[in-house]
């Protein structure tokens, strides 16, 4: 089994998507796969570009940006697209949950607007629209924990979740 966790797939996907200059995306995740409906157009605009990321593939990306050391900016950009999805995937690994999908088709020119869809321990469907200042409070929180022991063991959350309600 491979070690990519979500968050760690969404950032790298976030960053290959931001060199490939898309926009708007709809981002499934099925099991081992992720799919991304997405377009060059800023949200709302049609998705004609469709992309395919296996785990293989996000930890060959993974490995390519690694050799880059893009990582070790001085400034942290929090609204960059590979900076929000890493912070979406902490979000909902941390409730120990698993993620549906994420988009951020609703946005508008004035009004950036990110859509996460995810499945509770509970077996829940949770839609969570993130609407401006939020998804940038949302970044700043998840990377303010990143030297905490809670994030550092959010992998497991989700099956200790699973025994405590036993």
């Amino acid at each position: 089994m491979s070690a990519v966790f979500c968050s760690q797939a969404l950032r790298t996907i976030g960053q290959d998507l931001d060199l490939r200059g898309i926009k708007s995306f709809l981002i499934k995740c099925e099991a081992d796969l992720y799919v991304v409906e997405a377009g060059y157009q800023s949200p709302p605009a049609p998705t004609p570009v469709s992309l395919h990321y296996t785990l293989d593939d996000i930890e060959q990306l993974e490995r390519e940006a690694g050799k880059k050391n893009d990582r070790d900016a001085v400034a942290k950009d929090f609204l960059s697209l590979s900076q929000i999805l890493w912070a979406i995937g902490t979000y909902v690994t941390s409730k120990g949950a698993r993620l549906l999908s994420v988009s951020n088709n609703a946005s508008t020119e004035k009004m950036p607007v990110v859509k996460i869809e995810y499945e509770t321990v509970q077996g829940d469907r949770v839609v969570d629209d993130r609407t401006g200042s939020a998804i940038y409070d949302l970044c700043v929180s998840v990377y303010k924990l990143r030297g905490t022991s809670n994030i550092n063991n959010i992998r497991y959350t989700r099956f200790r979740a699973l025994q405590e309600s036993r």
